[in-house]
């Protein structure tokens, strides 16, 4: 995030320094004139609750220093609050069920409503961070896309290109709705010139699957995230029925990889439906090896012929490693040595396998509550002594708010990674596998289903992702 900063403030816990701070934020914002008026005062509006928050609760009783961060990127404003005062995760917290109970519940209801994302990090030595976005895009009404004629495919010389101009976003986008309708969770993908920026910025690489009559047969996209660097995953494959059967996701695919060894990324990612089994066949046919389930991963909103039950959809990973010469240095916990071993070597991967070292002296961890997908994730990067107690307040937060879902991500390349999934289990936390491959290293996977228990018996799966599912489950039965 360092490289998109355009401002920072070192202050005093005063609260005079409130007004300055946001004086000195309108400038930032009117000088580079990126979000309109009505939203940039609903982001500043939060950024004082946070500030004024922080300034009372941090330093109690002494002085002490907050940081307050700008930064700016293709697709949101976020400004961040930093300090090395007690932990504030209690702060902003608030229960879905009676947000009138308190006015504090009030205050962090409205808070969480008037920006997009809002988060929170543990730096372990270095304190704590809370952080708000804004998503740069203008809110217009959805335009819903004209459908496409009923009709028959009149050639099958299907060639791919790269979606490059205005008139092939909005063609991309017609091809998204046609599948998803404006549920697909990825929502600037609705919008021409947020989908332009996202293409410009390089976060999405977009393709359009085109006959020699300029009838548009499918679309996929490879998104590259800053979770997963180096990996980008296959999304937004879309293949319309008119051209089903003519092994379009295959070519996709191998469009991809190609393009991957061009680009010179390390892995590839794809997250086939887990009760679907012709996709889970085509990445196994791809070479790709099955690594991860993510349970009840995706919202009952999403429209499309996967989720007709009102139902979480579930998905599964599979990783292709790319270049052959990446090597992890990895610190599993001991009960899953063998399970780790077996993928590793699956992939290729040339990898170091070492017994955990402890903890460490305090919790280096993130935690994102999305409101569109109505879940939460919590990255662990260090697990410190205070990670038990610091899950169970997450996860109580995380409750309060209605998230459906809460996934665990914790680094496996840290010495303290086996003392962080010991704290995960205590804490509710069930093993669904990894995710190798990433440039900033390669993670374990957990999830926690609030209220209910992860259901395996309405997966579809075949080969080795039939495998993974029994491996999963050998490992996560009570002993």
């Amino acid at each position: 995030m360092d490289g998109n900063k355009i401002a920072s403030l070192e202050i005093s816990n005063k609260r005079f320094y409130i007004f300055p701070v946001l004086s000195f934020l309108d400038s930032i914002a009117c000088q580079h004139n990126t979000i309109d008026p009505s939203r940039y005062h609903q982001l500043r509006f939060v950024v004082g609750e946070i500030l004024k928050t922080r300034i009372e609760n941090a330093y109690p009783g002494g002085n002490g220093k907050i940081y307050v961060e700008l930064f700016l990127t293709e697709s949101y404003l976020e400004v961040s609050v930093k300090d090395k005062g007690v932990p504030g995760w209690h702060d902003f917290s608030y229960d879905k069920n009676a947000v009138t109970a308190t006015p504090k519940d009030l205050r962090n209801f409205i808070l969480d409503m008037y920006v997009d994302e809002i988060g929170m990090e543990k730096l372990g030595s270095d304190g704590q961070r809370i952080f708000v976005r804004k998503k740069i895009v203008n809110p217009i009404a959805f335009k819903t896309p004209a459908p496409y004629p009923e009709t028959q495919a009149l050639d099958t010389n299907i060639t791919i290109h790269p979606v490059v101009t205005e008139e092939d976003v909005i063609e991309a986008i017609r091809c998204i709705y046609s599948e998803y309708g404006y549920s697909y969770s990825y929502e600037r993908l609705y919008y021409v010139d947020s989908f332009m920026k996202l293409i410009r910025s390089g976060e999405i690489m977009s393709f359009l699957a085109v006959n020699d009559h300029h009838q548009t047969a499918g679309h996929f996209a490879l998104a590259f995230s800053d979770t997963y660097k180096g990996m980008p995953e296959i999304s937004t494959v879309v293949i319309r029925k008119e051209f089903r059967g003519l092994g379009l996701f295959s070519r996709f695919m191998t469009y991809c990889e190609d393009l991957a060894n061009e680009i010179g990324v390390r892995a590839l990612m794809g997250e086939p439906v887990a009760f679907h089994p012709m996709s889970q066949k085509a990445f196994l046919r791809a070479g790709y090896t099955a690594t991860s389930l993510l349970l009840s991963y995706l919202g009952t909103e999403i429209e499309s012929e996967y989720n007709k039950h009102a139902e979480r959809l579930s998905l599964s990973v599979g990783v292709k490693l790319i270049d052959k010469n990446a090597y992890s240095k990895v610190y599993p916990p001991r009960e899953l040595v063998g399970f780790v071993k077996k993928i590793y070597d699956r992939l290729g991967y040339r990898y170091d396998i070492c017994p955990g070292e402890g903890c460490a002296e305090s919790t280096v961890m993130k935690m994102d509550t999305s409101n569109t997908l109505h879940m939460t994730k919590i990255y662990v990067f260090t697990a410190g002594e205070d990670l038990e107690d610091t899950l169970r307040s997450a996860v109580k937060n995380s409750i309060k708010q209605k998230s459906e879902m809460i996934e665990l991500v914790i680094l496996m390349n840290s010495p303290c990674c086996e003392h962080g999934y010991i704290a995960a289990k205590k804490c509710g936390f069930t093993f669904s596998g990894i995710i190798p491959g990433s440039a900033e290293g390669d993670y374990l996977i957990m999830q926690m289903l609030p209220g209910g228990e992860l259901d395996y018996d309405k997966l579809i799966m075949v080969g080795e992702f039939e495998e993974l599912k029994n491996d999963v489950l050998t490992l996560t039965k009570p002993t």
